[in-house]
């Protein structure tokens, strides 16, 4: 009895009224089963990599041995497990683990790298299918029937250390952060360009995370955590363990109700989510250091027109250009097709699935080559094939500068990605710096056509002497006077199929797919929003010019002949009733962009021009586009240098609309006033349609009459092929490079360097605040010392450190006190801030840690 009665003294602190020491309460945990403990481990561990493996392994098809895989899956699970489980001699059995691991990764390194290639060029082909970009694909010297193998050896060198993080990440560390982190990877390879993995890996990779967030694993650090101070403590393990094992049913179910209800086969990817993805790449592609600037010459994805303020420029050459023939050019790079009324976008691939099985071969960009052809034009004066060297100096890398009615095809230039039937752009990740196209420069009478006229200069004779060619050829006279009520029926008419049959092989396959395209064109390119319509029909109509355009009546006073005239018509308008400036005012918040510049604002630039020519053709049943790029004036050649390069500034960069010609393609048409290039006439040139004083700073000149003002036409532009008889034919012009490499280099360098003086900058940063801090510290006046001491201290609180109450009452001292602190009570203060700062930094998770040293230096 005395015994125990010592041992009671000895071991309780809180003495009651009787002299005994009585311990606090304290509320024990249920003690952990190792049973329970290993289960629950081993299930999130292996859901984890089997998850993270297979998402891997499925999403890029990799040739692996499945079952192999499976087998060492579960050795390394097994093996570290153990391992982990071990307090002694861990670190010598870990050591021992790992060193065996390179032993085997030294011995099969020719097979692991072999099977590295393979990997490595199946990812690659998976993201060319996924994206608008091309990859390299590396050289395999191991033969086809060894790839499953050689697969698998690298798969499961990537499982091993996947498997060795997640199972310290959960049974000695359980943190979560850091199983995130070690099978993350392995999925974002996948989702970074929208390929979906295996879903049930995907499920399985969930299941892990999400048992230990419901287990609370990232929150338990020791095995046995106590809270002393609220009397009582509790075993982590067991209530983790049990409460993950009873949480897998239940997310097992969520699951399964996911999936009945969101059928993994019906998942599409949202619009939003693909064009926030679209916008990283171009984020990361375009930016300055890699691509050089934008303006607004510089998109491949869509255009912005609510940032479409200010614009300067600062005379820097964007672009060089050699060419073989002086000829002034619209070099696009981006073409709009569906508006928004705040931005200019690109049609879904999937709007292009049906028409490109119907235009076979035909590329719409090459469509003037094929006419031309086809109708012996290649030698014609209004025809004038030349070639065209581009060096991309400061312009959007990922943007090809890329004349009009091009004659290169996309089989015959590689880096590059023919957009449909809008425009090209680079296939390479950090974009194209030089390339060469062919072309034909066209006349502006060429470059105008209609169904009929294509017909004539296709068919034979003997063709119009039949009674079908007769009834259609009256049906194409009744469209000699175009206004709203006969516009649809101008792009629609088709040729009946006794016509059709009554053409040659090439030209009635060529005949068939123009049609099938104009059919496609005319629902696509005359879309608005709901809306806008009716409000720019609206500003028209109040025109007398346009009026006439929407009377039912031919017969009025003013009559379109052809399309070329409805655009003259409408540029007009634009001359008539808005300015040019380079200062306009942005539209307010939800407003439509058109709408804006056409009732209110009343001026702007060329993209403010371009798109509202654009929407107003289109509400009056026209289909056009918006089109931005550079031009290339003919003053542009007066200043061409010995090695034949002409500079183009960054004041070239513009926008403008453009119409469909039958058999010709897509052509431009300038609708900003004063805009020439054959006559030089640009932004840098003061164009003459300007707002008075009273509306804009930037000029003083009145606005001019529309004949004054009325640009020409400005001539569409060839293409580059390679191998095409007018390419070749073509001098002066070398022939199709490879991407400039320093081009493709260069960004590269750029970021490593950037990397290194990040790097660099930090740790200088450390040594000057801890060489401050100690001279600071070390002051000859103390109570300046102290008072900077408690400073640092109270900014280690948010770390866990605490401030006794003597460090308190010594810093209010030598704040407040006369006298100060003597040197003494510095030192202490000194070694208390030192000491509290280890306390601090050990306690620390490795990610706070980096935070603590590097970010705000406090050690």
């Amino acid at each position: 009895m005395k015994e125990q009665v010592s041992r009671m003294n000895t071991e309780n602190q809180l003495p009651d009224a009787s002299g005994l020491n009585i311990s606090p309460p304290r509320l024990s945990g249920q003690a952990p089963s190792p049973v329970l403990n290993t289960v629950f481990r081993l299930l999130v561990i292996l859901s984890g990599v089997f998850g993270a493996g297979w998402c891997f392994i499925s999403a890029f098809s990799l040739p692996v041995l499945p079952l192999t895989v499976f087998a060492y899956t579960l050795l390394f699970t097994a093996a570290f497990a153990v391992i982990d489980s071990l307090k002694r001699f861990q670190p010598l059995l870990l050591f021992a683990f790992c060193f065996a691991y390179c032993t085997a990764v030294w011995y099969l390194r020719q097979s692991i790298f072999q099977g590295f290639l393979i990997t490595v060029n199946r990812m690659m082909t998976a993201y060319a299918e996924h994206s608008d970009y091309e990859f390299p694909i590396y050289l395999v010297s191991a033969p086809p029937a060894q790839y499953s193998r050689l697969c698998t050896l690298f798969v499961l060198i990537i499982l091993f250390l996947v498997t060795g993080l997640t199972s310290s990440a959960v049974i000695r560390r359980k943190s979560f952060w850091l199983a995130f982190s070690a099978t993350f990877p392995l999925l974002l390879s996948a989702l970074a360009f929208t390929i979906t993995p295996y879903f049930p890996a995907v499920l399985l990779l969930f299941l892990c995370w999400t048992l230990m967030v419901l287990s609370r694993l990232s929150a338990e650090k020791k095995k046995d955590s106590s809270k002393r101070k609220q009397g009582f403590s509790v075993k982590s393990d067991a209530v983790s363990s049990r409460s993950g094992l009873l949480a897998v049913p239940a997310v097992l179910l969520s699951f399964a109700l996911i999936l009945a209800v969101f059928p993994p086969q019906n998942y599409r990817h949202p619009q939003t989510a693909e064009k926030l993805r679209t916008d990283m790449i171009n984020t990361a592609t375009d930016d300055s250091l890699l691509n050089g600037g934008k303006a607004f010459a510089g998109n491949v994805s869509h255009v912005d027109l609510s940032g479409a303020g200010r614009v300067e420029f600062t005379g820097k050459t964007a672009l060089r250009v050699k060419t073989d023939r002086p000829y002034p050019l619209y070099l696009k790079s981006f073409a709009g097709s569906v508006y928004t009324g705040s931005s200019w976008e690109l049609l879904p691939d999937s709007d292009y699935t049906g028409i490109n099985q119907k235009l076979s071969e035909l590329n719409v960009q090459n469509m003037s080559e094929k006419y031309a052809i086809l109708t012996r034009r290649q030698n014609n004066p209004n025809f004038r094939p030349f070639g065209i060297q581009v060096q991309n100096v400061a312009a959007a890398k990922q943007c090809i500068y890329a004349p009009y009615n091009l004659t290169t095809t996309p089989q015959q230039i590689s880096g590059v990605r023919f957009i449909n039937d809008a425009f090209i752009r680079s296939g390479t990740l950090f974009g194209t710096g030089e390339y060469s196209l062919y072309a034909y420069a066209l006349s502006e009478e060429a470059s105008q056509s209609s169904p009929k006229e294509m017909l004539l200069s296709l068919a034979p004779n003997s063709l119009f002497r039949t009674r079908d060619a007769q009834a259609y050829l009256i049906a194409q006279n009744h469209l000699s006077r175009l206004n709203s009520t006969n516009i649809a029926d101008y792009y629609k008419i088709t040729l009946p199929d006794s016509l059709l049959n009554g053409l040659e092989g090439e030209k009635k396959t060529f005949v068939s797919a123009e049609q099938d395209y104009r059919l496609f064109l005319y629902d696509k390119y005359t879309q608005l929003p709901q809306g806008t319509k009716e409000k720019i029909l609206n500003l028209m109509k109040q025109d007398e010019r346009l009026k006439s355009f929407f009377a039912e009546d031919l017969t009025s006073s003013y009559s379109y002949a052809s399309v070329s005239s409805i655009s003259n018509a409408v540029k007009k308008y634009l001359s008539d009733h808005c300015y040019y400036t380079l200062s306009p005012k942005k539209p307010p918040q939800g407003m439509d962009f058109a709408d804006y510049f056409l009732s209110e604002s009343h001026e702007g630039y060329c993209v403010h021009f371009a798109t509202a020519a654009t929407v107003m053709l289109r509400a009056m049943g026209v289909p056009a586009r918006y089109a931005e790029g550079y031009i290339v004036t003919a003053g542009d050649y007066l200043n061409v240098g010995n090695d034949g390069w002409a500079n183009i500034p960054d004041s070239r960069a513009h926008a403008w609309v453009e119409f469909y010609s039958p058999g010709l393609g897509w052509q431009p048409f300038d609708v900003t006033p004063g805009f020439d290039p054959a006559k030089s006439l640009t932004q840098d040139n003061n164009p003459v349609n300007q707002p008075p004083a009273a509306i804009t700073e930037t000029s003083s000149a009145p606005p001019e009459s529309a004949a004054q003002s009325e640009p020409e036409t400005a001539s569409s532009q060839p293409a580059q092929t390679e191998s095409s008889s007018s390419a070749s034919s073509a001098p002066g012009v070398a022939p199709q490079r490879n991407p400039d490499l320093s081009t493709t280099t260069l960004p590269l360098v750029l970021i490593a360097a950037s990397i290194t003086l990040l790097i660099v900058s930090t740790v200088i940063k450390r040594r000057v605040v801890i060489k401050r801090r100690s001279k600071t510290f070390a002051l000859t006046d103390a109570s300046r010392a102290a008072v900077a001491i408690y400073v640092y201290l109270a900014k280690l609180e948010k770390y866990g450190g605490e401030i006794s109450e003597e460090i308190s009452g010594l810093a209010l001292k030598a704040r407040f006190s006369r006298q100060g602190i003597t040197e003494e009570e510095r030192t202490r203060m000194v070694n208390y801030a030192e000491q509290t700062a280890r306390t601090c930094y050990e306690q620390l998770p490795r990610a706070k840690r980096f935070a603590f040293k590097y970010v705000d230096n406090l050690i």
